[in-house]
């Protein structure tokens, strides 16, 4: 079981959220405050109205989507619930066609933190809030190698999963740059989570589902409170518990069919797959809380926080075993499989070494008397492994933030907001079934081998006044505040075993087989603050003109200070028609966790081969040998254009075309080392532990500019159809086309620090075309009814020197709501593409060899159909 000790989660999450409210958080940067809280609704998944206020993308209060300057799209907690996933990164996608993510397996922590694009660009260009505020970064850095995508190589992000659905009171997605307003990240846009500020009411949610294979349960269960805090104030509870199991949707690999011929099913890892291609397993706890405490009627105390402890656990690529014909050992057991192991004199030196240290040649090596040193190249631990291994990698994460302030107006009108943050995601990771070959058969077979840490920290002040004037139509919204933060990375060494050069290191290899322990040179706590102040304009010029300005100036300890600037407008013709336009620059400063990463992991080449790979801080020994400079701030130029057209109360329609160019992106600079090459002497002039075995190095650089461009189409339509209740159309589609316009070289060389590969995968790996369509239909007869359908337009994947193209596909979603005990208890059944619709099948020839049936960069999975039922009772 994941959770072993579920009593001590449940413990832990009451404790944070009792500690978080008793006691001052920190906080960060706001959009406008949330709408006062109200009473809980009849029914909270009651529909969005076309004319809902929304509090991003502008600090004027009273703005519908409409009327905004920039596009906004709205999305109520009924569109996120009514689906089969727990995770909210699958849910959002599923209906805003702007946003997509994949699924990787076999892929280190990016397995269970998923990555998210907005717009196509990688997921830390788009900037995440809650209740206004800037939510923490995980502690993940995506080190994507192939071949599991590289579109998002490099980033470090928020984990989307640990927001339960049941605490959201709405999420608006502002698809416009917004960094003059917001600060660093906001290149892409801005997604805004709002959490519930329900005063009363209780609601319980059970919801359990499976795919057709009948793999992947997942169960999810939810409790949200409500209770008045003072006079008119309101605290709001919420509780989610989550267990999902793993899918596998592989084929057995060639060498582990071979190896189960031979030695029996039973022996290969996975049933005899070798390895599993699918969804990890997971389970955990999510939480947050929401606050307010009214002093007076022009003062309040506010505030909200979340406390979450998740497990996941996933696989590796197979190790194949010693003694199989036809079945080349993995070389952390046996260097090759002839019997001679590797040169005589190579064994000698390694024996004359081992009985220098005083230890046994019998625990890292093999005797035989057929060979002159008396000794083979072969682990002595190989007999555990009768039908191979295959690493089990898992990770722990908690995480908690916690946001206070206050907040009021004055009697001239001045709106303020003062507020503190703190937020923190651990990640500790753990390994099963695997060895530290150097230790030979004195190796444990479970590790943890990494412990990092992402900590923010933040204070803000922010003002709003309508500065009332006769030069415009309206009073001119001066909006202006100040703004510091900081971000602390730790890492922490793993355990000894996870990173230790044992004896035989240079023959085997070194740490942990499959991911390396952080070694105590790699450990340490690594920071940077920024400091910022912004002003933000927005008036009427003329009863139908409405006219933005803003200007962010920021300072970051690590790199060169920025001025961001924003200018929005639009137009309106008539009371129906109206343009828009806006055009800013934008940045996004490197964080000190892709400052100082270090990792060393496995990768397959294009022979199937497994390789090791490093990832160094661009200030250690490693990456200054190879040529490594400093990196700067990426920073970005965009425009949009678009109109509104909302001839009545029930009918919408908003396209706009946007343009996003940006400079100086973050690349991961992967170099080629081989042996005897001046690469490899260069890491071993600088002391690199295990330089002998590296095959890869990276680091990461300034390494290309690129241009990503689309138009976005909402369309909403509110029908009545009389005795026979009414239904809401929503026609939304997104087309994103991202091209790279410039990439630099390697230092010295004529070498593109990206290759031609990760440029097609940029370009294409990502549909350039998404629709999603929605009929939401509320009967009088006590039953609703949603049917979706998601358009992937088609994508490629270049991979191993090999470009797949997989075709287009739609995949439908059915729901049926039904309403009993007065409208207190709903039960939904529902199905997730329930024609079980799958990604066209795997043709490159190395993945194949490994077992992937699909395509690993499928934009929707490769799971096939989903059902599940769920039950709410609120009182």
């Amino acid at each position: 079981m994941l959770v072993a000790n579920r009593h001590r989660l449940t413990t832990a999450v009451l404790a944070a959220l009792f500690s978080t409210v008793v006691s001052p958080a920190f906080a960060q940067d706001t959009a406008q405050t949330p709408p006062a809280p109200a009473a809980a609704p009849a029914d909270r998944q009651e529909a969005v109205d076309l004319d809902k206020l929304v509090v991003t993308g502008t600090r004027v209060q009273g703005r519908s989507p409409t009327e905004s300057m920039s596009p906004v799209d709205v999305f109520r907690p009924a569109d996120l619930e009514k689906q089969a996933s727990a995770d909210f990164t699958d849910q959002l996608a599923n209906i805003a066609p702007s946003f997509n993510t994949q699924r990787f397996p076999i892929a280190d922590g990016t397995a269970f933190v998923r990555p998210a694009n907005l717009r196509n660009l990688p997921p830390d260009q788009t900037l995440v809030l809650i209740n206004g505020k800037r939510r923490h970064r995980s502690a993940l850095v995506n080190l994507q190698v192939e071949p599991f995508g590289t579109v998002n190589q490099g980033s470090q992000a928020v984990d989307y999963s640990l927001i339960p659905s049941a605490a959201i009171q709405r999420v608006e997605v502002l698809r416009d740059g917004s960094s003059a307003q917001y600060g660093s990240d906001a290149i892409a846009g801005v997604i805004n989570v709002l959490l519930n500020d329900y005063s009363d009411g209780v609601r319980i949610d059970g919801q359990f589902g499976s795919t057709y294979e009948g793999d992947g349960d997942r169960w999810r269960t939810s409790f949200n409170a409500g209770a008045e805090l003072g006079d008119g104030g309101f605290f709001n509870m919420t509780v989610e518990y989550f267990d999902s199991d793993h899918t596998s949707r592989g084929v057995p690999r060639a060498d582990a069919a071979d190896v189960g011929a031979a030695v029996g099913t039973n022996l290969v890892p996975f049933e005899g797959l070798g390895q599993r291609w699918g969804d990890p397993d997971g389970e955990g706890l999510r939480s947050f809380f929401n606050a307010e405490y009214p002093i007076n009627e022009n003062v309040s105390l506010y505030g909200f926080g979340s406390y979450a402890d998740t497990e996941y656990e996933s696989s590796f690529f197979y190790r194949t075993p010693v003694g199989v014909p036809g079945v080349t050992p993995r070389g952390t057991l046996m260097v090759d499989s002839d019997g001679n192991g590797v040169a005589d004199p190579v064994e000698q030196s390694l024996v004359n070494d081992i009985v220098a240290r005083g230890l046994n040649p019998a625990d890292y090596l093999t005797a035989d008397a057929s060979s002159p040193s008396g000794w083979i190249a072969l682990n002595p631990i190989y007999p555990l492994f009768p039908g191979g291994y295959t690493p089990t990698f898992g990770a722990e994460i908690t995480d908690y933030e916690g946001v206070f302030g206050a907040k009021g107006e004055t009697a001239g009108s001045l709106r303020w907001d003062v507020s503190l943050r703190q937020g923190e995601n651990h990640m500790i990771y753990k390994m099963t079934s695997s060895i530290n070959p150097s230790l030979g058969r004195l190796s444990p077979t479970s590790f943890e081998p990494g412990d990092l840490t992402q900590l923010e920290r933040g204070a803000n002040a922010d003002f709003v006044w309508p500065w009332q004037n006769d030069v415009f139509a309206t009073p001119v919204n001066v909006a202006f505040g100040a703004e510091w933060r900081e971000e602390t990375y730790k890492i922490r060494a793993g355990d000894t075993a996870s990173w230790e050069n044992g004896p035989t290191g240079a023959l085997f290899g070194v740490g942990s087989d499959g991911f390396q322990g952080d070694s105590p040179e790699a450990a340490g706590d690594f920071s940077q603050y920024s400091r910022a102040a912004y002003l933000d304009l927005e008036t009427d010029v003329v009863e139908d003109w409405t006219v933005g300005v803003a200007g962010r100036y920021e300072d970051t300890s690590n790199f060169d200070s920025t001025f961001d600037w924003k200018v929005s407008t639009r137009f309106a013709f008539t009371d129906a028609f109206a343009v828009r336009a806006t055009v800013n620059t934008g940045f996004r400063t490197p964080t000190p966790g892709q400052l100082n990463t270090l990792d060393v992991t496995t990768t397959a080449d294009s022979s199937g081969n497994l390789v090791p790979l490093g990832t160094f801080p661009v200030a250690s020994e490693a990456a200054i040998a190879l040529g490594a400079t400093p990196v700067t701030a990426e920073e970005s130029l965009s425009y949009s254009a678009g109109f509104v057209w909302s001839p009545n109360d029930v009918f919408s329609l908003t396209l706009d075309y946007y343009n996003i160019e940006v400079e100086d992106r973050i690349a991961l600079q992967t170099i080629n080392v081989a042996d005897g090459s001046p690469q490899q002497q260069a890491l071993i002039d600088a002391g690199v532990p295990g330089a002998e075995l590296l095959r890869q190095v990276s680091y990461f650089v300034n390494g290309f500019d690129s241009t990503v461009q689309g138009v976005d189409l909402v369309a909403v339509y509110r029908a009545d159809f009389g005795g026979m209740g009414t239904g809401v159309f929503d026609f939304r589609h997104s087309y994103n086309k991202q091209e790279v316009d410039s990439v630099a070289v390697i230092p010295g060389t004529t070498t593109p620090v990206i290759d031609a590969e990760r440029v097609a995968d940029l370009e294409n790996q990502l549909p350039n075309n998404r629709s999603v369509i929605t009929f939401d239909w509320r009967s009088p007869w006590n039953v609703n009814f949603t049917a979706r359908a998601n358009y992937y337009d088609s994508w490629e994947d270049f991979t191993f020197g090999e470009q797949g193209e997989f075709g287009s596909e739609w995949l439908f979603d059915l729901s049926a709501t039904f309403a009993f005990m007065d409208d207190k208890l709903h039960v939904t059944v529902g199905g997730n593409n329930v024609f079980d619709n799958y990604p066209d099948r795997e043709t490159n020839s190395t993945l194949t060899f490994l077992g992937a049936k699909y395509p690993l960069s499928s934009p929707f999975g490769f799971n096939g159909g989903e059902w599940y039922v769920k039950a709410s009772y609120q009182f």
